[in-house]
């Protein structure tokens, strides 16, 4: 008896892509390159069907290490899906979109497929979704790299902009970024014993003028690498806004209850009762969300709605802390709390407004307002409180 043949029927988004006409409608990439992450979005309408279907893909990229790490693909025009998926990917990013051409798509994505490749890393699922941007793909020349890299980076406007992202980059070892931003020879791995660490904290300080026009930094950096703090000193230079001279001058470890004195700040927190039921909360919860601007993440005994600042001018600072993106916190506890939280008197009261505003306003009641010298709504979060309150009555008594 002879095997039977069997036919493989190929469909789906994968189906279309390959064998109907894509025209691209938009593209834009976020200019976050030297924060070290990228994401990129492109439009697509797909001819050839009964109907002129629309395509969105999404990408995300970590330049430090991940390289193209994530990917999603929605087909149709779900807008309510299209923005809350471009929501998780950009809101926290505080980025700009910039509009792109389909080589400069082709372009960036090609780049990170062959950084994938070098560093033995797997590319997102769903890649005969997108493999038609990879396969030849497009290698952008020189100059084109030059072009995409002044798009993706954005404008340093001053010496303090230009120190932070400097020394981001070199403690990322992200040493293509840190190039972008140099003039001259000189060494750029001198921080390659600090992989994986993270800029906690940068302090700034002028230490010499020169009659070129340069200027030399002080820079106090605090690190955290794999639970360790170090405090590392620096001496750049800068000229014309860009890096012309880099020396490490000392380093040394600091406790971990030093490194938390030293992030501390202030944190304003307003409790609200929700007199909503779980499951009117759960149709509600897109307030939180889209309409706030907010990135969700699940917690152990509620949800964590983060907001993020819509640029990164918290580079441009003398004292840089990376926590400063940050423009404020909403937690929905499960147990019919939500708590705002934010680190000055004037965010926490755009937050109050914002919920005041909002379609949930007469189901929420305050409760309590208070100011803490350092914060501890993680803590609460952390910790097997129900209610907010008692878990201030605890620490208190401690």
């Amino acid at each position: 008896m002879s095997k039977p043949k069997l036919t493989v029927i190929e469909g789906g988004i994968p189906y279309l892509i390959k064998t109907k006409q894509k025209l691209l409608v938009s593209a834009y990439v976020t200019n976050t390159r030297l924060m070290g992450v990228l994401a990129l979005y492109a439009h697509w309408r797909i001819s050839g069907t009964d109907e002129m279907l629309d395509f969105h893909q999404f990408f995300y990229i970590d330049c430090e290490e991940s390289g193209l790490e994530t990917y999603t693909g929605i087909l149709g025009s779900d807008h309510s899906e299209i923005d809350a998926t471009e929501q998780a990917l950009v809101g926290g990013l505080g980025a700009e979109k910039i509009e792109i051409s389909y080589p400069q798509l082709s372009g960036i994505l090609t780049f990170y497929r062959m950084f994938n490749e070098a560093h033995g890393l797997p590319l997102p699922k769903g890649y005969r979704e997108y493999s038609f941007l990879l396969e030849p793909g497009t290698i952008l020349s020189p100059d084109e790299h030059t072009d995409v890299m002044r798009l993706i980076c954005g404008e340093i406007t001053s010496d303090y902009q230009a120190v932070n992202y400097f020394l981001m980059r070199c403690f990322g070892q992200d040493h293509r970024a840190a190039a972008f931003l140099a003039a001259g020879d000189f060494d750029l791995d001198i921080y390659a014993g600090y992989k994986g660490a993270t800029f906690c904290k940068n302090t700034i300080d002028k230490d010499h003028v020169y009659d070129d026009g340069a200027t030399a930094y002080l820079c106090e950096s605090l690190i955290e690498r794999k639970g360790n703090y170090e405090i590392i000193i620096s001496r750049v230079i800068v000229r014309d806004l860009k890096i012309v001279g880099l020396k490490h001058c000392s380093g040394f470890a600091v406790s971990s209850a030093e490194a938390a004195m030293m992030l501390a700040k202030p944190e304003f927190v307003t409790v609200y009762e929700v007199l909503l039921s779980e499951e009117d909360m759960e149709n509600n919860i897109g307030e939180l969300t889209i309409s706030f601007n907010t990135i969700m993440s699940e917690q152990e005994n509620g949800r964590l709605f983060m907001a993020f600042k819509k640029n990164n001018d918290h580079v441009n600072s003398r004292v840089f802390r990376l926590s400063n993106d940050v423009k404020g916190i909403y937690y929905l506890t499960d147990f019919g709390q939500l708590i705002i939280a934010s680190y000055t008197l004037h965010e926490i009261r755009y937050l109050e407004n914002q919920l005041k505003a909002s379609p949930l306003a007469p189901f929420l009641i305050a409760t309590a307002k208070y100011e803490f010298k350092e914060p501890v709504l993680f803590e609460f979060m952390q910790s097997d409180f129900e209610d907010f309150d008692d878990f201030l009555n605890f620490i208190r008594d401690e």
